[in-house]
């Protein structure tokens, strides 16, 4: 794993878009501040020294169509093993990371974390650019006059401090453990992980709304949901997801 550390980027998914072709496979790029970064849907994602936005640049990876599930898992493994080390001196408490399905992790019932997984086709090389935003310190203040009241940072939400450099590492290099295995092999852990399934959900398409139930998600990734018609399954570059009553 190649690492990249920068001062101040547009996004770190754009350097690796405009990089791509003479940066090696699994390159990883942070910056101390990100000014124009973005998550899913077109909603802009600002990064400054209490957050931590960084990229991973994939080529040709395995079964692209469910790296975002792989990295979503990844992230809540290396947030809890990163909460493990203060927690030693600290509180007893651990803390437990998931997933708002398709691709929000969250902690305490609190969302932490986005990833955007971008392709970029050159010539006959697929690139699949994962782009993951973590809050790391921001206060509860912070989310509250951003109107994110469901929003909150590792430190608002356990009261601990983590070195910014050794998560971003952490979380790489997990990533990209995570996305070099066949998803089937990390599927049983992801399904324990997605916090939608067993509620009420209300899925977005082209503006119209309608409430389902999130029963299960199928072997690809996808949400399998029922509705007084059917039982059917949601794509995430289909709908967006949310709980019912906001996030989980």
């Amino acid at each position: 794993m190649k690492t990249i550390f920068l001062d101040e980027v547009d996004s770190t998914n754009n350097y690796l878009k405009a990089h791509c072709n003479e940066l090696s496979d699994q390159t990883a790029v942070t910056a101390l501040r990100q000014v124009a970064g973005k998550g899913r849907l077109g909603h802009l994602w600002e990064g400054c020294e209490e957050m931590l936005p960084l990229s991973i640049l994939f080529k040709n990876p395995p079964e692209p169509e469910n790296l975002s599930a792989r990295a979503g898992l990844a992230v809540c493994e290396a947030l809890e093993e990163a909460l493990e080390k203060p927690l030693e001196k600290a509180v007893s408490k651990q803390f437990s990371a998931g997933i708002k399905w398709p691709n929000d992790i969250i902690l305490e019932n609190h969302k932490v974390c986005g990833i955007l997984c971008e392709s970029v086709r050159v010539g006959a090389c697929l690139n699949v650019i994962c782009g993951i935003g973590i809050n790391i310190a921001q206060s509860e203040n912070y989310f509250k006059q951003a109107g994110l009241p469901n929003g909150g940072s590792i430190l608002s939400i356990t009261g601990l401090s983590i070195d910014r450099n050794e998560l971003f590492e952490r979380v790489a290099e997990r990533v990209i453990f995570r996305c070099a295995m066949p998803f089937h092999e990390c599927f049983d852990e992801y399904k324990k992980r997605v916090l939608n399934i067993g509620r009420e959900v209300r899925l977005i398409k082209n503006g119209a709304e309608k409430i389902a139930f999130a029963e299960d998600v199928s072997e690809q990734g996808f949400l399998i949901c029922r509705d007084e018609n059917s039982v059917f399954e949601v794509n995430s570059g289909e709908v967006s997801v949310r709980g019912k009553e906001g996030y989980i």
